[in-house]
């Protein structure tokens, strides 16, 4: 009888540890442009999700390369878009409202004298573009004075934040204009507002909107000095409202991440250096983090705490997760590094290029700061990890975490020869790289053992066609999540349960 309830018992434990190994499903392999791709937004929605590329142009090109990819809730691409650019016309980005994927570009009209902003709508199918809808204008005389803008939607899809930013005008306060818009397109309010800051040839805003329809820009106030110091300005339609940052001493705020709560509250966090300015790569000293988060309505402050902490290098803050009403921030020790390429003896001298560098690209241990709703430092926890790659933009050395069923996934590549019998034998050139996996209580920040995924499919591993590229993560809902993998040719995207 003690031998059936052990066994009993031994089940019990092996079911509970196996339903909360996270579950890959991918889609069949679809072609990728290039290694230079920037999966740059990702879109989504109730029955699937969009993930809009961008590609740098290049030196005879005036604009990116945009591409709009749609995928159904069976992890299927139903269609693939490329958005077509006008000579002097720019992408000023992609939103998803009211069932629909917007693409807003501006274009610059000499003979009409401004800039115009249109949002383009995407049909079901993707097969065509529909009919551009103007949404705002800015007067310009030249090309190089067309100023620019920026939007973003509200995580229900439901509002729409346009800012737009004139060119600079010499000896005079920044001036800008925002413009709330519903998920039809429909304004809301428009105002023009001038900060308090000197204008500068270099600005530095980024819009955010909450499902509230409360618009929040995070700025950057010292664009002319070393400070990295920043603004968070909160507006409703009647004026705006700062949230100064406040780094005393020799305090400078080094890496930042943004996010916005359940309940609507705007939120940024990362960390600070006090010895010199940020040289990710050359053992930058980091002395601690930081939290401000503004209330929903834009109206106070819930936090704004500085915590001080044993000195870390190379810290990048990577995203903001919340566990009910307590930010956990999340960061990674990573790092660039370049070097003059050598010279191949085979290749004539005149062939080869002498600005030639080789990129090391660097993600080490994982970081996780845990507080309460007050901004009180509750843990720290560390995971190790080491991951480099040469060359390659390092798309699969980081990682991704987020809250899924109370607890916090943190997902990542690491060398199969860490989780083989054999692991001490000396490997020339590293293992092949699985997926692996571990959990941490959100509340006591203890983590659990780091374990590799039992059934990974056709990613990582010796047969495996391609690594985790953990950048690209969209959470879909409580239970599942999206996930990309990649090799040079080929990707494929995948939906993770939980």
């Amino acid at each position: 009888m003690k031998k059936l309830l052990f066994s009993v018992a031994t089940l019990l434990i092996l079911n509970i540890a196996f339903a909360q190994e996270p579950v890959f499903n991918w889609n069949t392999s679809n072609t990728k442009p290039n290694l230079d791709i920037e999966t740059k937004t990702y879109l989504n929605f109730a029955d699937g999700y969009y993930l809009v590329n961008k590609i740098a142009p290049s030196a005879t090109e005036f604009n990116p390369t945009i591409s709009v990819e749609c995928f159904n809730n069976k992890n299927e691409r139903v269609y693939k878009k490329i958005v077509n650019f006008e000579a002097m016309e720019d992408f000023a980005g992609a939103v998803y409202l009211n069932k629909t994927i917007y693409i807003f570009k501006s274009l610059f009209s000499k003979d009409a004298g401004k800039n115009t902003l249109t949002a383009t709508p995407l049909n079901a199918e993707g097969m065509n573009l529909g009919k551009p809808v103007t949404i705002s204008s800015i007067s310009a005389e030249k090309l190089v004075q067309r100023g620019r803008f920026n939007v973003a939607s509200s995580t229900d899809g439901s509002k729409l934040i346009v800012l737009s930013q004139p060119n600079f005008v010499k000896d005079e306060n920044e001036k800008i204009t925002i413009a709330l818009y519903n998920d039809k397109l429909e304004k809301q309010w428009s105002s023009d507002q001038t900060f308090t800051y000197p204008w500068t040839r270099a600005v530095d805003n980024e819009p955010f909107v909450n499902n509230n329809g409360t618009a929040f820009i995070l700025k950057k106030t010292d664009m002319k000095g070393d400070d990295n110091t920043y603004s968070i300005f909160s507006f409703t339609g009647k004026a705006l409202k700062e949230f100064k940052i406040q780094m005393d001493g020799k305090k400078k705020i080094a890496t930042i991440a943004k996010a916005f709560a359940d309940n609507g509250d705007f939120t940024i966090g990362g960390y600070y250096t006090e010895d010199s300015k940020v040289k990710i790569g050359f053992g930058t000293a980091f002395h601690g983090s930081f939290l401000q988060r503004i209330d929903n309505g834009g109206e106070t402050v819930k936090i704004a705490v500085i915590n001080p902490f044993e000195k870390r290098k190379d810290i990048v803050a990577k995203s903001i997760v919340f566990n009910n009403n307590n930010p956990i921030l999340l960061g990674e020790e990573y790092f660039v590094t370049s070097q003059s390429r050598p010279r191949d003896p085979k290749i004539p001298l005149a062939d080869q290029d002498m600005f030639a560098r080789d990129y090391s690209y660097n993600g080490l241990d994982i970081i996780i700061d845990g507080f309460d709703a007050a901004g009180k430092p509750l843990y720290f926890t560390s995971i190790n990890k080491s991951n480099s790659s040469k060359n390659d933009n390092g798309v699969w050395v980081s990682y991704f975490g987020a809250i899924m069923k109370g607890k916090l996934y943190i997902i990542f590549n690491d060398e199969k020869s860490n989780y083989d019998e054999k692991k001490k034998a000396i490997i020339f050139g590293g293992s092949p790289k699985i997926i692996v996996y571990t959990t941490v209580d959100p509340i006591t920040g203890v983590a659990a053992a780091v374990m590799p995924v039992s059934n990974t499919g056709p990613v990582g591993g010796k047969s495996g066609d391609m690594n985790l590229h953990p950048d690209v993560f969209i959470k879909l809902n409580d239970n599942q999540c999206v996930i990309r993998a990649e090799s040079a040719d080929l990707y494929r995207m995948g939906l993770v349960n939980f």
